[in-house]
């Protein structure tokens, strides 16, 4: 049985449309990937790798007990505490605070050696409130999320932005309208 001409070109064109949507769609899509280290050095779970290790010993030992009523409640009393301390933020050491655009275009202090889990706030107090500043993250560790260390740009004197480092290494920052504006950040442990 022949197809008609029209009815062929119809169905291609159906085709073709689904096939973009499908395309267009699956570009849009988040990927899926294995877990990946954050700036904590903790994976996508929150926990790190020797947690995850515990975690996976510990559900292992549960799966052994019985009856089976038994190896489920041990199992959901670990994911529950895994659960628990992946969600629980690390202790914030000392907090810094770094005054944007004081009277210019920089930040003050402009370089800065900070421990391990301290804490920078960037205050917006001391600015004349005439130009616009921001703080966005230039380069640092493997792993830093850039969105993490971008804030507003803003002149309003009241805005403050504080960031936590839980991760060791050079940090740098800059002001995007403002290219000569930068900050080092130094975090050791």
């Amino acid at each position: 049985m022949k197809m008609k001409q029209s009815t062929f070109r119809k169905s291609l064109g159906a085709l073709l449309v689904g096939l973009v949507a499908l395309a267009v769609g699956a570009a849009s899509a988040p990927a899926s990937a294995a877990p990946v280290p954050t700036s904590s050095g903790a994976t996508v779970s929150g926990l790190t790798a020797t947690q995850q290790a515990a975690k996976k010993r510990e559900l292992r030992r549960c799966s052994k007990l019985r009856p089976l009523k038994k190896a489920r409640a041990c199992k959901r009393k670990v994911i529950a505490r895994y659960n628990k301390l992946a969600s629980a933020p690390p202790p914030i050491g000392k907090t810094w605070t770094v005054d944007v655009g004081p009277g210019g275009d920089f930040y003050a202090p402009s370089m800065l050696n900070i421990k391990l889990n301290d804490a920078i706030n960037w205050s917006w107090a001391r600015i004349n409130g005439s130009e616009p500043h921001n703080v966005t993250f230039l380069s640092g560790p493997a792993g830093i999320d850039r969105n993490a260390f971008a804030s507003q740009l803003t002149s309003a004197p009241s805005y403050r932005f504080k960031r936590q480092f839980v991760k060791a290494g050079a940090y740098s920052f800059i002001c995007n309208i403002h290219f000569d504006m930068t900050m080092s950040v130094n975090v050791t442990r």
